[in-house]
């Protein structure tokens, strides 16, 4: 191809399969230029300006000098001038060939004599062409043609009925695509009724369609009635008799009306299509029940508010559900998914809904999504326990053109999204509401300073006011330790997972020992009514002479035990005495002794005492913690 060439090679061997000469130079074919191409299945002479051009050369017919071409199985004419599909008599003995192309030509009719070739080929064929009669009759070769699949266009509106159908009685794929047509009955109509051999059918011709235009077609499984002016106020009573529905495809159109029982009869459906056009009651009915073997159903942008939280009750098999740009009334969002019967919905398309929460992922039945949109919402954050409860096969997830909330309140979210933009679609596209810079590039570790300083300057102000405080306290009527008064002889600092040792242990050896020791205990000792802050303070660090604190695990994770305890370092600062007595109850890694301020430094510099289940080892034990406890300041 493309070789300039002018004359064809004497040299090609009998046994080529594929024959390209497109865009030479080549003026015209003699009858013997070509041996005998046993083999030969590809053959294109396109743009070579010569009459056996297949396609633009300006042929007006079909009767071409080939016919040594016996292995041809596709002939390609289009966009020529031809105004007969007679094909040569010696193309009958053509075994292979299989396709003629005649779109873009000038056939205006088609006569019984204009067939009689491709009726002697009797074998599957794949005939394409633009008819433009407006002849009654104008179809009349066809009726004697065995057809598997007919696709009809219609340039122009017919001047009367086009019974062309009635010849195709055994037709198994039918597909009307575009045109202009003002009444069903013109074209198929009721013509397409009663075709028992009809599998498949597209109907995309911009016309109303009869109630009973699809009834008794017990083979149909493929219906595409989409980008029609279909208005139906109860759908789908035309289907009756068309069990073996499988794709029912109603979308761009005008309205569709459902109720209870609108879908019965197409129990085998799996694939259901409504999106872009009106659909009324599959808000707020049940209408889908019946449909257990659906696996993709689609009315995103149908105009519909949820209001019924078992829209999708039945679906049992749904793996795609697309509903963008809908509506959900209050909270059914919360409950709709819930009730969603199918555990194995693999896609679900929630774009464009006005949702502010996505807290309904977390539900089991979504556990199995791997793809999920929430764009062009209204969602601002994600709470730490929904993220976690993602599904693990997410895959692919739209959190894009959604006002998120770019704030320190939000740096788990936030965070979130920074480390998960392998799985997040279009992350470039989530943005801060009230700002122009993306979600990703909004600084966390500005957050953890802040919330630092805050808690260093919480800590701060607490010691200076307790320190303020015991000074007050010390000056204005303060006595020695042997004469000061105290509601208790010591103040237990523990997590209140060491309740039951503190309980059993703890004050069963101190309080019923003589003489007893009495302590202070937040669960017992606590006044009613009084802040948290105010009872440790009052109750237990000022109105305790000791203080004993019990270390754990559990006490260096628990934010309380670690205020307590550097309050209670806070007014024994200026005083060198043992008044701060520490228990290890359980060994802990010297590195998270660290994380709670001062408790690393004051084991590395006093005594303390240490529990053991040995009973031996619990008789020094006792005693030299009430020692320790009776023992006054010098």
């Amino acid at each position: 191809m493309g070789r300039n060439l002018s004359y064809i090679p004497s040299s090609i061997p009998s046994s080529i399969e594929t024959l390209d000469f497109s865009f030479n130079g080549l003026k015209h074919l003699k009858k013997t230029v070509f041996p005998v191409f046993y083999f030969l299945r590809v053959f294109d002479l396109s743009r070579c300006h010569i009459k056996l051009v297949l396609v633009d050369v300006g042929l007006s017919s079909l009767m071409l000098q080939m016919n040594d071409l016996t292995k041809l199985q596709e002939l390609r004419v289009g966009t020529n001038i031809i105004q007969s599909m007679s094909l040569p008599p010696f193309m009958s003995t053509f075994k292979d060939f299989s396709l003629l192309d005649l779109h873009a030509n000038n056939i205006s009719i088609i006569k019984t004599d204009h067939t009689a070739v491709l009726r002697e080929i009797g074998r599957n064929m794949t005939l394409y062409m633009v008819l433009i009669s407006k002849d009654i009759d104008f179809l009349d070769g066809l009726c004697f043609i065995y057809f598997q699949e007919v696709h009809y266009y219609i340039m122009e509106k017919p001047i009367e009925t086009i019974s062309v159908f009635c010849c195709m009685i055994n037709a198994t794929n039918v597909a009307l695509i575009g045109g202009l047509i003002d009444e069903m009955d013109t074209l198929p109509g009721k013509q397409l009724s009663h075709l028992h051999t009809l599998e498949k059918m597209e109907h995309k011709i911009c016309a109303p369609i009869w109630a009973d235009a699809f009834i008794d077609m017990p083979k149909l499984q493929y219906l595409d009635l989409s980008s029609n002016q279909i208005r139906l106020k109860q759908c789908c009573t035309s289907l009756f008799g068309t069990p073996q529905i499988s794709y029912l495809n109603l979308s761009s159109n005008a309205e569709i009306g459902l109720d209870l029982r609108g879908l019965e009869g197409l129990d085998s459906l799996e694939i259901l299509d409504f999106h872009h056009t009106t659909v009324v009651c599959v808000g707020y009915l049940s209408v889908l029940s019946n449909l257990k073997y659906l696996r993709y159903l689609y009315v995103s942008y149908s105009c519909t508010t949820f209001t019924n939280i078992f829209s999708f009750y039945g679906l049992k098999n749904l793996n795609v559900l697309k509903i963008a740009g809908n509506n959900f009334q209050g909270d059914v969002a919360r409950y709709l998914f819930n009730n969603l019967t199918s555990r194995g919905l693999r896609l679900l398309n929630l774009r464009g809904n006005h949702l502010m929460t996505i807290n309904f992922l977390a539900y089991p039945d979504l556990k199995q999504l791997t793809s999920l949109y929430v764009d062009k919402n209204s969602i601002t954050s994600i709470p730490l326990h929904v993220l976690q409860s993602l599904p693990t096969n997410l895959s692919e997830f739209d959190l894009s053109s959604n006002p998120i909330d770019c704030s320190c309140s939000q740096t788990d979210f936030i965070w979130w999204i920074i480390q998960n933009q392998n799985v997040l679609k279009q992350p470039e596209n989530i943005f801060c509401k009230t700002t122009d810079f993306r979600t990703t590039d909004f600084d966390i570790d500005s957050c953890v300073h802040k919330k630092r300083l805050t808690i260093v300057l919480s800590v701060c102000f607490v010691t200076v006011v307790v320190v303020l405080s015991f000074l007050v306290y010390r000056f204005q009527g303060y006595r020695s330790p042997g004469q000061q008064e105290c509601s208790y002889d010591a103040f237990v600092i523990f997590s209140s997972y060491d309740e039951v040792w503190v309980m059993n242990e703890l004050m069963e050896n101190l309080e019923n020992s003589v003489p007893p020791i009495q302590l202070c205990l937040h669960m017992r000792d606590f006044q009613a009514g009084k802040s948290i802050a105010s009872n440790i303070i009052d109750e237990g660090i000022m109105g305790s002479r000791k203080i004993i604190v019990v270390v754990s695990q559990h006490f260096i994770d628990s934010a309380w035990c670690r205020f307590e305890f550097e309050l209670a370092q806070s007014r024994f600062m200026m005083e060198r005495s043992a008044n701060i007595i520490i228990i290890i109850l359980e060994d802990v890694e010297e590195r998270k002794t660290k994380k709670v301020f001062g408790l690393h430094k004051h084991l590395k510099k006093n005594t303390y005492l240490k529990w053991s289940r040995d009973p031996l080892s619990n008789m020094g034990f006792w005693i030299c913690l009430r020692k320790a406890i009776i023992a006054t300041n010098q």
